[in-house]
């Protein structure tokens, strides 16, 4: 492994780790970008976030063909990456190769915060035991309703089963386990056995609400399209079962073809295939149905501050990083009435909470929402006052640090 000792601390600073200087931390996460999710884009906004204001962040994560081990980003946070192998059906995931072996190095840090229940996240749990310090364990993906019904043979669902049990006990044996919402930390609470000691720690996922606003309109998403004025209902999102692109399919189904409306689709995942040929054998596409395939990053505030509606049909959503950013970029939202988004949905009062297993209930709130353009607009002016108290980059810092320092003021590092 390359040298990642940070800099031992001056002389006369205090001895009680992170007091009267930035804090040193590792992030541990199987997912970061150029990956295109959730995970990834808490962990990057997080990290940058906390390098603004003054602390040091050290990611460890997988490593994609053609990517350095080692780099540093422009606003400071070093990576190292790990080798890595593409993940059986779904290759835009890498499973890293031997990742613990950075246990084993000296590094200096003050703690170890850990964001995914892969072999870099296990790795992150070994390094903090053997560096003597604390953890904190983040259960930001709720694997057993993301698995749930995946796996071919016996063997397989047994193994998926297994791995769901994981990420719980490992967020559960850190020293801190902290979850995005009141409803994660529920099910996290549910789930646990033997019941944990402390109940997890909710801190809010943040958006970059500089990036995310209303207003962006580069690039022209309505020109490059050649969509003219017509309203745009959003799906952006990993194209799973769970995330629910075909639910999504299934209520514009129901949806007047009298009135002028446009689907646009944007993601990746195992469900490509079918929905490219949705997309590709509709003959009424051009007018109603459009997959855009994977949305770059650096795109995505201009496709939403340009849509009209957004859609979240999801059944396993611990929070949502894309309901935060459509909430910040001023769009109204359809949302479903599972997890952590509906949550957000409930207590910001903004967007339509309903079943998204009922077509016709989510075609009806879609229905609602674009042919009552007042409400529209209360929807968003609220939701992007929302992020800006609750959810923000800076808010979601500020309770981390709080966690941080708490766990390294206690005796035990285990407050």
């Amino acid at each position: 492994m390359p040298d990642l000792a940070a800099p031992a601390p001056r002389s006369g600073t205090p001895t009680l780790p992170g007091e009267g200087r930035g804090l040193r931390i590792a992030f541990f996460t199987d997912s970061f970008e150029p990956t295109n999710d959730g995970v990834a884009k808490v962990t990057s906004t997080l990290a940058a976030e906390l390098g603004r204001r003054g602390h040091r962040v050290t990611v460890f994560t997988v490593r994609s063909p053609g990517q350095p081990r080692v780099e540093v980003r422009a606003d400071g946070v070093r990576i190292h990456r790990f080798g890595s192998a593409a993940a059986p059906s779904y290759p835009q995931y890498r499973i890293a190769v031997a990742p613990w072996t950075v246990a084993w190095s000296r590094p200096e840090f003050d703690l170890v915060h850990i964001h995914t229940p892969g072999f870099v996240g296990l790795a992150g749990w070994f390094a903090a035991r053997r560096w003597g310090v604390p953890s904190v364990g983040t259960y930001h993906t709720n694997l057993t309703e993301l698995l749930r019904g995946v796996g071919r043979t016996g063997a397989s669902r047994a193994f998926f089963r297994a791995w769901s049990r994981f990420s719980i006990d490992l967020c559960r044996h850190c020293s801190r386990a902290t979850a995005p919402s009141a409803a994660s930390r529920t099910d996290l609470l549910r789930a646990a056995r033997p019941a944990a000691e402390r109940p997890p720690l909710v801190i809010p996922n943040g958006v970059d609400t500089e990036r995310f606003r209303p207003g962006v309109r580069t690039p022209d998403w309505r020109e490059r399209l050649g969509i003219g004025e017509v309203p745009v209902l959003l799906f952006l999102g990993r194209l799973t079962h769970d995330k629910g692109v075909a639910r999504f399919l299934s209520a514009i189904d129901h949806l007047d073809r009298d009135r002028p409306w446009l689907a646009l689709v944007g993601g990746e995942g195992p469900l490509r295939p079918s929905l490219e040929r949705r997309a590709g054998s509709d003959p009424s596409r051009p007018d109603r149905l459009r997959y855009l395939g994977p949305v770059p990053e650096e795109e995505k505030p201009a496709l939403l501050a340009q849509s009209q509606l957004f859609v979240l049909p999801s059944l396993s959503d611990t929070s949502s990083v894309a309901l935060l950013e459509a909430m910040a970029s001023g769009v109204p939202s359809v949302v479903t009435t599972f997890g952590g988004p509906a949550e957000i949905a409930r207590s910001s009062s903004v967007g339509l909470v309903v079943d998204p297993r009922d077509p016709a209930r989510m075609a009806g709130a879609i229905s609602q929402l674009l042919g009552d353009p007042v409400l529209g607009r209360s929807f968003s002016r609220r939701g992007r006052e929302w992020v800006l108290e609750h959810a923000s980059a800076g808010a979601m810092a500020r309770e981390y640090v709080d966690c941080y320092r708490s766990l390294l003021r206690a005796p035990n590092g285990t407050s």
